[in-house]
């Protein structure tokens, strides 16, 4: 048990440190490439270390010692507008994004009690699709009724409202006798993903082609162009529903045990069956709503952590967390150099993953552990 304890520790100490590696990559390079010394530089330069900007330019970017006064200001400004306002919202968003899916999917597969469960699997990804169509296609009108400052943020409030919806709709469908059948609420989730995805073919076939361009792009995923109110919101609604997983992952180890012996153990079982859909829905739906469609993160992270240290939610929920957002991280900083989705990247490196993890789980009934 302590020599268990200790690789999980150690495990996750590993994953901080590459998290950390791979945010600062994801600084470094992408469309245009700054090497450690300019990069620290231009933070030396917003704090004041300089006196001018001739001086900052001339030891730094030597390229624009022959612009004038006015094109030096607009190449600083330029240059810190590169960092601050589209790198760290990016890198923060990915992170955030990250977490948001390797949580949900370690405990939607603990509700679920099967490693193939996906947090798209109870329709909260469709239905923040029908939402985001919904935005794009007819969005002229619903700005009549939304006030103005709320402009930006209408595809994101429809497809968080969608995924909500379906949710809902995939909870009451699984009600038998007043309580919460898991197997029910799974087939319920195909059955609303179904019909989501004939409502968004329906929508596809009728819009422009500006339109459908849109829904292409945000369907694919987009981490790029997040502003701090994006991240100031994402950041509040994730992190604490991250926080409220933290405090229910001891009775997710319970629950493990079986409906009727948690009950006998003293657990709340409904409740909790109620608070884990509630708290990936959220996770899952802001995520979904802000950033567009990333596929896999929430079915191949947990995995992966159970493969390392085993089914214990103590570590596996962190872990989980931790790994998203390293994947999320890479598939972006790999979107960008060859300059495709981020979703085209995350349903490469998991697709394969799903085909063996099916393979691997033949013949055995419920949940690997």
């Amino acid at each position: 048990m302590v020599q268990s304890s200790k690789k999980s520790n150690i495990v996750l100490i590993i994953l901080v440190a590459v998290l950390v590696l791979m945010a600062t990559a994801n600084l470094f390079f992408s469309y245009q490439d700054f090497s450690i010394s300019q990069m620290i530089e231009i933070f030396r330069y917003k704090i004041g270390a300089y006196n001018n900007i001739n001086d900052f330019l001339s030891i730094n970017f030597e390229a624009a010692n022959a612009l004038d006064d006015e094109d030096k200001s607009y190449h600083l400004d330029s240059l810190t507008h590169i960092l601050f306002n589209l790198r760290l919202p990016s890198i923060i968003m990915c992170i955030l994004v990250g977490l948001g899916l390797g949580s949900s999917g370690a405990i939607l597969q603990g509700l679920f009690r099967n490693p193939l469960v996906d947090p798209g699997f109870i329709g909260v990804s469709s239905g923040a699709g029908v939402g985001a169509i919904l935005g794009i296609m007819f969005g002229h009108f619903f700005d009549l009724y939304f006030p103005e400052y709320l402009g930006p943020f209408l595809i994101s409030i429809l497809a968080v409202s969608g995924s909500f919806i379906t949710t809902i709709i995939v909870y009451k469908m699984s009600k038998v006798y007043n309580k919460t059948n898991i197997m029910v609420m799974l087939l319920s989730g195909i059955a609303i993903n179904a019909l989501a995805g004939s409502i968004i073919g329906f929508l596809i076939s009728v819009s422009s082609d500006e339109q459908m361009r849109m829904f292409t792009f945000w369907g694919m995923g987009n981490l790029e162009s997040k502003n701090w109110t994006q991240i100031f919101i994402s950041s509040i609604l994730i992190l604490c529903s991250f926080f409220m997983v933290l405090k229910i992952k001891k009775k997710l180890d319970i629950f493990m045990l079986g409906d009727a012996e948690a009950y006998q153990l003293g657990l709340n079982v409904e409740y909790l069956k109620k608070k884990i859909i509630v708290i990936a829905s959220v996770m899952v739906g802001v995520s979904v709503a802000f950033c567009g469609m990333i596929g896999f993160i929430g079915l191949v992270t947990p995995h992966l952590i159970r493969l390392l240290i085993g089914p214990k939610h103590n570590y596996l929920i962190p872990c989980s967390a931790l790994l998203g957002g390293i994947l999320i991280l890479l598939s972006e900083l790999i979107a960008k150099k060859i300059n495709i989705p981020i979703g085209v990247i995350t349903s490469a490196i998991g697709a394969p993953f799903f085909i063996w993890l099916i393979f691997s789980q033949k013949g055995r009934i419920g949940y690997s552990e």
